[in-house]
């Protein structure tokens, strides 16, 4: 009985193998889009860069290539998050697969240790630093803390929220109200005068404020704490 099953498993096995050699492997396709988007000009050599290749369906029955496999980035695809990469034999029997993949690039971030107010001034306790995947952030994140430490919020931040160029700026100097020392003139002949601050600002920001002499009321940039040049 047991001489009668091995033969005809023996009998049977090269016509199975025949019958595998007939299709593609499905390694080889996954592999060869594995190598196309690992060697791609656009994230060869990336620092902190993962490739992964999708799942292709097993029962999948293409026939075996007999020449190397060709690949390709599709119309409309990019080499960065999600996208897909075509595969394709150029042989006696072509045809072409569409392969799912993914691209992350981990980068550091950063952002706000807790929840912070608009105008909060930010100080180095604010900030850390988190690995976030590049292809889903803002381009105009930051990751050194000198652009952000010293500087006040545009808006609220919540605890974790990214810290970008668009939520910061230079923090107020002057304020409204408050009596600063107003400049005219330019070179060697300058002209003084006690003035009070009708609004605030950040050094290089234009104000108005009234002259205590005169009671004008005049343009200025604000040059440093306390001080204006009247335009």
């Amino acid at each position: 009985m047991i001489a009668t099953v091995l033969g005809t498993l023996l009998a049977y096995l090269p016509h199975a193998l025949a019958e595998d050699d007939q299709f593609q492997a499905i390694d080889t396709i996954k592999a060869a889009a594995q190598t196309f988007l690992s060697t791609h000009s656009d994230i060869e050599g990336r620092d902190n860069t993962t490739v992964s290749i999708g799942n292709i369906d097993n029962r999948l029955t293409l026939p075996a290539c007999g020449t190397p496999l060709d690949t390709f980035l599709p119309p409309g695809s990019k080499v960065q998050g999600k996208t897909t990469i075509g595969v394709r034999c150029q042989g006696p029997r072509p045809w072409t697969l569409y392969v799912p993949a993914s691209v992350t690039t981990v980068t550091q971030v950063l952002v706000a240790n807790s929840p912070l107010r608009r105008g909060h001034i930010v100080t180095a306790e604010d900030v850390s630093l988190q690995a976030r995947d590049a292809n889903r952030l803002n381009a105009a994140y930051l990751n050194n803390p000198e652009q952000v430490i010293g500087k006040a919020l545009k808006r609220n931040l919540a605890n974790k929220a990214l810290f970008t160029s668009a939520v910061l700026t230079e923090p107020h100097i002057i304020h409204k109200g408050q009596h600063v020392d107003l400049q005219a003139g330019h070179g060697g002949l300058q002209v003084r005068a006690s003035a009070i601050a009708l609004a605030g600002g950040a050094v290089g920001e234009k104000i108005r404020v009234k002259n205590l002499s005169s009671s004008k009321v005049v343009e200025g940039t604000i040059l440093a704490s306390g001080i204006i040049q009247a335009d």
